[in-house]
């Protein structure tokens, strides 16, 4: 449903809360997110690895669930992830994207299959057997789906560019919120000396965190060009990063019933030029993360 703002039954953050969930975009958009992530692709890509060594050994890797060409796919997807930690590190934020740049999209294909095939239709059937070293392949996927999930699901462009912007806040913010570390001091959200802003479906100029505000369109037709709009600019949803050159997408907004859809203006808080002089911010050493939590592999019983 595409509704008219504003509306006085929609959840917004406090202030406090939002000055949580500015740093929180700033934290999972960053380079030591998604470095972090490396690892736990990597790890995943070592018990691929290990198992059809174990398997090939054994003489039986033409029975084993994870083939030599699964392994190379998940090299492929490991070698996309490690191009866009590269490439973030020199401060390209096109990574993000769900085009021919979007590195940490195709690296998801790998995760995306085999997590599908298990956990989702379930058509993969695995074969215990004869698949060694299956309890940590299954284990180490679980884990990288934890970390890039915690991270991707507001960062990452969706494949639909009509979709409306992942962040809402709704119950899962005011659960989470309290919970998420944050670095020792929570800083103040900017407020730009000379406002950026961009309606529903106009192209993106930067990248960075935006919030939907209040800004209505002017009434009737103009022959003459319309003055610049002036805030302050009443807050209508939640903030969200979005991507430049891309168009800016509807708010998605709860209230205690329902979940809606709006055209909005997008006001831009923070560019993100993060890392285009060389350097990582002082403040990344303080992140930490909630997932992955404790994950134990889960032991079947053989058949």
């Amino acid at each position: 449903m595409n509704i008219p703002l504003p509306r006085q039954d929609v959840l917004l953050p406090n202030e406090h809360e939002r000055k949580q969930i500015f740093c929180w975009l700033k934290q999972v958009s960053s380079w030591t997110a998604w470095n972090r992530i490396l690892g736990y692709y990597k790890a995943w890509a070592d018990a691929a690895e290990q198992s059809v060594r174990a398997a090939d050994n054994a003489g039986i890797l033409e029975k084993s669930t994870i083939s030599y060409d699964d392994y190379v796919y998940i090299l492929k997807g490991l070698a996309h992830f490690e191009e866009g930690v590269r490439r973030l590190r020199k401060g390209d934020k096109r990574v993000f994207q769900y085009n021919a740049h979007g590195e940490f999209a195709m690296a998801g294909r790998a995760p995306n299959h085999w997590s599908i095939g298990i956990w989702g239709r379930g058509e993969m059937g695995i074969d215990y057997e004869h698949t060694p070293h299956w309890e940590e392949f299954e284990c180490t996927l679980k884990q990288l789906n934890a970390a890039s999930g915690e991270c991707g699901m507001v960062i990452l462009e969706s494949e639909h560019l009509d979709a409306a912007v992942p962040n809402i806040y709704g119950v899962w913010l005011q659960e989470n919120l309290p919970k998420m570390q944050f670095p020792r001091m929570v800083f103040d959200i900017p407020d730009p000396s000379e406002d950026v802003l961009i309606r529903t479906g106009k192209v993106i100029p930067y990248t960075g965190i935006w919030e939907p505000v209040n800004n209505p369109k002017p009434k009737g037709f103009s022959l003459f060009k319309q003055p610049p709009s002036r805030g302050p600019f009443p807050v209508v949803g939640c903030m969200n990063y979005l991507h430049g050159a891309s168009p800016a997408p509807r708010a998605k907004l709860e209230t205690e019933t329902e979940s809606l859809r709006a055209d909005v203006t997008w006001r831009l808080l923070w560019r993100d030029d993060r890392y285009e002089d060389g350097s990582i911010p002082e403040e990344e050493r303080d992140y930490r993360f909630l997932q992955p939590g404790p994950i134990n592999p889960i032991r079947l019983p053989r058949t």
